[in-house]
């Protein structure tokens, strides 16, 4: 089959595509799928090469789980600029393809353990694009749902990828690939510097170009990329985990309300879908809540060792809720004091970095004299983030709540307030003047992250300590 495609400006009709997450079907009992299927998941697979003279080379494969936004391996990418190209991404449909270009590229890195002077970088990354072809309308912009699991020993999956074969009078030859095998070992703490991240090892062979590539459990969701193969197997993927840390420029309007959007945040408004037990706070930290024979297998792969006379238990997730309704109400309470305390002892310069971060403008905080701080609409979405019951019976506790309405009263000059006066309309709010001094109200809202210690047989909380915040953006009205 001949596939063309005309390479243009970027098309803004990305944003108006219809999509679709369908979904391959793997039947077989070899778990080898029908190639038909390739074609009927369209956009979701991922060709990832480079233009050279003689034509477009195919150097690995990705993924496309949100409208322009593509998994792929770090190595694809890297081959890419050791050769010093610019990465190309094609999918096709039956009768057409579509052409993309990277707006923005994310991966985790961090130091080597052992080289001072060297990076160790994730083997996956989360690429954004423009689409640079005619958007072929009639045909629905198919997607990749995904899943955050840790695949279980001997479960069946799927890796689906492309092979360049040979350029011929400018045309790329290219083959679709489908591999199947069943897990074998699990690295959920990394299988070293090579590959860092979360990672499963699975009796499959993959050939060269499959890198990047999707795997899929037989729901046909992703649950990671293929990485690397040596010759005749196994495979080793890297599962998604990683990029759900990830963030990159929006490639259509609907994805452009921050500067940067995570997968998450493409799930948030419908334009990606993602299974399995996930939180995200405030701060931005993902937590993943394994089952039961995940977390099972986690354990035993990762050889994690707990020191056993420390006596320590950590309280699962269903016992953290368990305390949050038990506790809740003393945590909501004690928590929206020991905010209130905090932010009271504040001194100026630091009341004025605070309310900059919250909205404020700096230069019409220069000359506050004083401020008070109160809280007028109470607590709401309380989580319990880390709860750890000792020997001795207390609870170390680690919790955010999310103060609805802060309300900071600022003393200022009169004559200072009179000068600024229209800088600060819509600002501030409920000014009274009273000689020399001019009082104001700024109101905002904030997420607090706070340590305590439960003592169970006071019933009270001890050592209750403020360890940060994460603000939202201040409302012009109350």
């Amino acid at each position: 089959m001949t596939h063309s495609v005309r390479i243009i400006a970027a098309n803004p009709d990305l944003g108006a595509l219809e999509l679709s997450w369908s979904t391959p079907v793997f039947t077989d009992e070899d778990g080898i799928g029908s190639l038909t299927s390739l074609h009927e998941a369209g956009d979701a697979f991922v060709a990832v090469g480079m233009t050279e003279a003689a034509g477009t080379t195919i150097v690995g494969s990705g993924v496309m789980v949100a409208p322009g936004m593509v998994l792929t391996a770090t190595h694809v990418l890297d081959e890419i600029e050791e050769k010093g190209g610019h990465p190309l991404l094609l999918s096709f449909l039956p009768d057409a393809a579509r052409a993309w270009l990277p707006i923005d590229v994310s991966t985790l890195t961090g130091p080597s353990e052992f080289y001072p002077d060297r990076t160790v970088s994730s083997d996956i990354t989360l690429v954004s694009c423009s689409l640079n072809s005619d958007a072929l309308a009639p045909a629905p912009l198919r997607l990749a749902p995904m899943k955050v699991a840790l695949p279980l020993l001997g479960d069946r999956l799927w890796a689906v990828g492309f092979r360049h074969q040979l350029i011929e009078n400018g045309a790329a030859y290219v083959s679709p690939m489908i591999s199947s095998g069943v897990v074998t070992q699990a690295f959920p703490m990394g299988r070293g510097e090579r590959m860092p991240s979360p990672c499963f090892e699975v009796a499959m062979e993959t050939i060269g170009g499959m890198s990047g590539g999707a795997v899929m459990n037989a729901q046909g969701e992703v649950v990671g990329i293929v990485s690397s193969s040596p010759d005749g197997g196994p495979s080793y993927m890297t599962l998604i985990w990683d990029a759900l840390r990830l963030r990159v420029t929006g490639p259509i309007p609907k994805l452009k309300a921050t500067e940067k959007v995570s997968l998450l945040g493409a799930k948030a408004v419908g334009l990606a879908r993602l299974s399995g037990d996930v939180d995200r706070n405030p701060w931005g930290e993902v937590t993943f809540n394994l089952t039961p024979e995940e977390a099972e297998l986690f354990a035993s792969s990762a050889a994690i060792a707990t020191p056993v006379e420390d006596g320590r238990h950590v309280l699962s997730r269903d016992e953290r809720d368990d305390f949050a309704e038990e506790w809740g109400s003393e945590l909501e309470d004690e928590g929206a004091l020991a905010v209130v305390m905090a932010l009271t002892r504040f001194s100026l310069a630091k009341m004025a970095d605070f309310l900059q971060a919250a909205g404020a403008p700096a230069h019409l905080l220069t000359e506050v004299s004083g401020f008070t701080v109160e809280d007028f609409e109470g607590v709401e979405d309380l989580e319990l983030i880390r709860a750890e019951r000792r020997p001795d019976g207390k609870t170390d506790v680690e919790f955010f709540l999310r103060m609805q309405t802060l309300v900071w009263t600022l003393e200022m000059p009169a004559a200072f307030q009179a000068a600024n006066a229209q800088a600060m309309t819509g600002k501030f709010f409920n000014l009274t003047v009273e000689g020399d001094v001019a009082r104001m109200e700024f109101i905002h809202r904030a997420y607090f992250r706070i340590e305590t210690v439960l003592v169970p047989d006071a019933g009270v909380f001890t050592d209750m300590i403020v360890t940060s915040s994460a603000l939202i953006p201040s409302r012009r009205s109350r």
